[in-house]
Parts: structure tokens; C-alpha cells; sequence
């Protein structure tokens, strides 16, 4: 016998209207003595024991007091709960998502606005990260824009690529040399013997990424989805300037972005010297911001 919980579809979700014991069987008809609630005969029902988030889908065939009989649902109606699930869960998943995402909107003068664009000059974000015991720099264009106006929205959420590139140097555009990755925060990647990087698997800081190399020289490096006036894109955020050999590395990203015009330069492309033109925005305890740029300098408006 287990502690049994049984859940209703009630519009476009799954409710938990009773709780009972008893022992779930796939092959034959079984009871539940109701603790609380009830049941109804005719009706399907997900059945879930203990803590789990998904359990098995049942019709009750007959209800006499507390006890309710069941069996399991036929295939098409797993299959439509299943997908049900799968629903929600993605649905679950986003909404987490935008719960943590970030957020800068850039206003521009449009004295500025004039000035800027007749002389080429592009809007450029980086963000901030930490490689190792660093304490961070921005050093890959992570989006660079031309077709700006007056107002520009740029958000990001955590979801990251991680790869290896063969060099770090200044004005050359990223170019992964291994295989992808696509994880989170509190993961990590293998480059095995062959230099191919592995699945993710759950491991170093719970704030960064991490690599364990079995290759040999290569510089770790990291992608990040971002939205530029609502155009998402995976896009190079960050390479480690330094190549490693054999070892482990976490690159820590930093809700800090840095925002700048430039000329002549496009989103990828790797710097190592201060921008001009800049300012730095501090979301790590915030999930938005807003800036102008006016006169050649940089404020928040009131």
C-alpha cells in the first residue's frame, strides 16, 4: 500500500482532488481507499504516489464509499495525457525563464540619434563574465546594431552554449572549433581525449558553467541567447583569453552589460582594449534598466 494522490483535469490542468492508499496496477483493476475527497465513476484520473509530478493515467470503474476502483486508461488516452504534460512542463519551463530574465532598454537623443547614424556608428552590448578566480571582463561583441531608433530593447535569459575556439585575439570574429553545447548554470561539459564536448551533466558552481578539458590547448568559450528588438539569437558572449591545457574551468556569466556606439564593428568579434563611448548597467539585483544617451554622455532618465 502507498500513499496515493489522484488528479483531475480540470480546463487545461491537472488538480488534485483526492488523496487515498492503496497500490497502482497497469494490468488489472485495483482499489483506492479515499483518505479525502472524491471520485467519480466514468471519469479518467491521474493517479501519482508519494512526491512524483507525473503518475498513471486510470478510469474509475465503480465507487462504493470510500473505496474506488480503477484501470488503466487505454493506449490514445495515455498518449493524449502524455502530451498534455509535456505541455505544461515546456509551458512550466518558460515561465521560469521570464521570471529570471533581464532587461535594458536604450533610449537615444534624437540630436544623437542623427549624429550617430549619419557616421555609421553601431550600438554594441557585451556582458560581463568570469573566468576562473577573475573577476570578470567583457571581451566578445555580443550583439552589434544598425538599425536602431530612438528606442532599443535588449533582454537575455540563462540559456548558454558552451564550445572551444583555437584563439583569442583582438577584432577577429569568434569561431567555434569544437562541437556545442547547449546548458545551464550548475553544469558541465567533458572535451574528451578527441576534443569532442560531451553532453552536459550536472556539476561545478551552481553560478557558472564549466569545462572539464582531457584535450589539451583550447580556449573555453561561451554563447548566449539574447533579444534585440524582438529577434532572439545564440550568439558569442565570451572567450577565455587565455588557452588551457588539460584541467577544469567554471566561466561565470554576470548580469552586467556594457553598452557602447562603435564604428566598423560587427556582433562576434573579439576586443581587448576599454570601449569608448560606454556604460556599464548592473542587473544583478534587478531585472531591468533604462539608459540615455544624450550630449555624448550617458544617464538614467527620471
Amino acid at each position: 500500500m502507498a500513499k496515493l494522490h489522484i488528479y483531475k483535469k480540470v480546463g487545461n490542468t491537472w488538480t488534485k482532488i483526492a488523496n487515498g492508499d492503496g497500490t497502482v496496477s497497469t494490468d488489472e483493476p485495483f482499489t483506492v481507499t479515499l483518505s479525502s475527497g472524491s471520485v467519480t465513476s466514468g471519469n479518467t484520473y491521474d493517479i501519482r504516489q508519494g512526491q512524483s509530478v507525473t503518475g498513471d493515467l486510470c478510469n474509475c470503474t465503480a465507487v462504493n464509499g470510500k473505496n474506488a476502483t480503477f484501470s488503466a486508461a487505454a493506449a490514445d488516452e495515455v498518449e493524449t495525457y502524455e502530451r498534455d504534460v509535456a505541455r505544461q512542463s515546456l509551458a512550466s519551463f518558460y515561465a521560469a525563464l521570464d521570471a529570471v530574465s533581464k532587461a535594458v532598454t536604450i533610449l537615444v537623443d534624437l540630436d544623437d540619434l542623427a549624429t550617430l547614424k549619419t557616421n555609421n556608428y553601431a550600438m554594441c552590448f557585451a556582458k560581463k563574465v568570469a573566468s576562473g578566480s577573475d573577476g570578470g571582463s567583457y571581451n566578445v561583441v555580443w550583439q552589434s546594431l544598425t538599425k536602431y531608433v530612438y528606442s532599443t530593447a535588449f533582454s537575455w535569459t540563462p540559456q548558454f552554449s558552451l564550445f572551444g575556439t583555437n584563439v583569442f585575439a583582438d577584432t577577429v570574429t569568434v569561431t567555434a572549433t569544437t562541437n556545442q553545447r547547449a546548458l545551464g548554470l550548475g553544469q558541465q561539459c567533458l572535451l574528451d581525449a578527441n576534443g569532442i564536448l560531451q553532453p552536459p551533466a550536472t556539476g561545478g558552481p551552481v553560478t557558472g558553467v564549466s569545462m572539464q578539458n582531457q584535450f589539451g590547448l583550447i580556449h573555453p568559450a561561451l554563447s548566449q541567447i539574447s533579444t534585440l528588438n524582438g529577434v532572439q539569437q545564440t550568439t558569442p558572449l565570451y572567450v577565455a583569453p587565455s588557452g588551457m591545457v588539460q584541467g577544469s574551468v567554471t566561466l561565470t556569466p554576470i548580469d552586467t552589460v556594457m553598452v557602447w556606439f562603435q564604428q566598423d564593428i560587427a556582433t562576434s568579434t573579439m576586443f581587448s582594449s576599454a570601449r569608448s563611448m560606454s556604460t556599464e548597467i548592473d542587473l544583478t539585483s534587478t531585472n531591468t534598466a533604462t539608459r540615455l544617451y544624450k550630449g555624448g554622455q550617458w544617464s538614467t532618465p527620471s
